[in-house]
């Protein structure tokens, strides 16, 4: 009897060196204090930490990691214990847990075509497979969006030889068309580039737009200028990776492929912050929107307030942009609506007011048509409050 009460022993292998890690850590303490207790094991690493000595002995339920080797995922399997990883790229991969790569990929070309740059670039200072799996992931978003792009992954230097990587770095940005929006693999990555462009005297965000991942608030904040990034949900993957393995130590039916997050948002900050585009009255009408798109702005006002008639303002919009000042109006009021919904716990009813919608029913509708779901699904699938039912 006491056996069967015994909580579950979980060890996580994951790295607290990074605000990723943190957050899955943070997502998978929720879902065992929602759902246990469970005994877990954990101590400060690194992403490229071995996995610990007491592993070989230890007598655990489970394990949750990020393995950036093979090796060290052979030495965990070895144990025949339930494992779910947090990277899912390996042949002979356990149950995995992780964002959606092509989502990630989505995200940061919607940010720079919404911004009016037309040239991409994506660019890496480590060498790894889950590095392969961002690059390929954007690399199919761009093709399919048809905007020129260059690649540069850069390994990481030695000391002695950082001046030389600095100025390969220096002269690929340099060759770049511009403005060009450069993707970065994560926000380490992307300070990189901020502090080569300001060196080379490449304008930020005017001639290169930098974009990272992982939205640390340390990193972004000491870039200059301050760092846009991509949030991948780290709460939300751990919270699911907990879930999973939970099911797995109850014996219960596994998903066949790895399981999918979605990530957050991308966290706008001064270096993404450009319109590029030669119309200047179009690009005034767009930071118009995003100042004021939340306060029930109309297109009248705008058109107006650049000068222009409703007609002609459309017809500029739609040749510089692909998409009328209604449809802009709509897309940063919806973007608003996530960010809300996500974040807050706000009614349904009101998000749409304090997203800049007049009409519940429009938003609901509106909403639906961008994104496939309906406001309160969209908020039930980004939170962690409930475990999903696919799995």
């Amino acid at each position: 009897m006491l056996h069967r009460l015994r909580s579950p022993q979980v060890m996580l292998l994951i790295e607290t060196s990074s605000v990723y890690g943190r957050e899955l850590i943070e997502g998978i303490g929720r879902y065992a204090a929602e759902h246990g207790p469970w005994s877990i094991y954990h101590e400060d690493r690194g992403l490229l930490d071995r996995p610990p000595p007491l592993l070989k002995g230890w007598h655990g339920d489970g394990i949750i990691a990020r393995s950036v080797r093979k090796s060290d995922l052979k030495r965990l399997l070895a144990t025949g214990l339930p494992i779910v990883e947090l990277f899912a790229d390996f042949a002979l991969s356990p149950p995995a847990v992780c964002p959606n790569e092509e989502t990630v990929g989505k995200l940061a070309i919607g940010h720079f075509l919404d911004r009016g740059l037309r040239n991409a670039a994506f660019f890496a200072n480590e060498w790894g497979w889950w590095i392969d799996s961002r690059r390929k992931a954007f690399r199919r978003t761009v093709e399919q969006c048809g905007t020129p792009c260059r690649y540069f992954e850069l390994a990481p230097p030695e000391k002695s030889k950082q001046r030389i990587a600095e100025k390969r770095l220096i002269s690929w940005l340099k060759s770049l068309p511009k403005p060009c929006g450069v993707f970065c693999v994560w926000d380490v990555c992307a300070i990189q580039v901020t502090n080569a462009c300001r060196r080379s005297g490449l304008a930020v965000p005017e001639q290169v737009a930098v974009l990272g991942v992982d939205n640390d608030p340390v990193i972004c904040s000491v870039s200059f200028p301050p760092l846009s990034s991509i949030d991948l949900g780290g709460k939300r993957v751990g919270y699911e990776a907990a879930a999973l393995l939970n099911r797995m130590m109850s014996g219960k039916p596994l998903p066949r492929m790895p399981v999918l997050v979605e990530p957050g948002q991308v966290i706008t900050r001064e270096s993404t912050d450009i319109m590029a585009v030669e119309d200047a009255d179009v690009a005034q009408a767009v930071r118009l929107i995003r100042e004021h798109a939340r306060r029930g702005l109309r297109v009248s006002e705008i058109a107006e307030a650049v000068g222009l008639s409703r007609r002609s303002l459309q017809q500029r919009f739609r040749a510089v942009l692909k998409r009328t000042p209604k449809e802009e109006l709509t897309r940063v009021r919806i973007d608003r609506a996530k960010m809300l919904l996500v974040q807050t716990d706000l009614n349904v009813e009101q998000v749409s007011r304090r997203s800049g919608f007049a009409a519940y029913g429009y938003f609901v509708r509106a909403f639906r048509r961008e994104t496939g779901l309906t406001p309160r699904h969209y908020r039930k699938k980004n939170r962690i409050t409930e475990l999903r039912t696919q799995l």
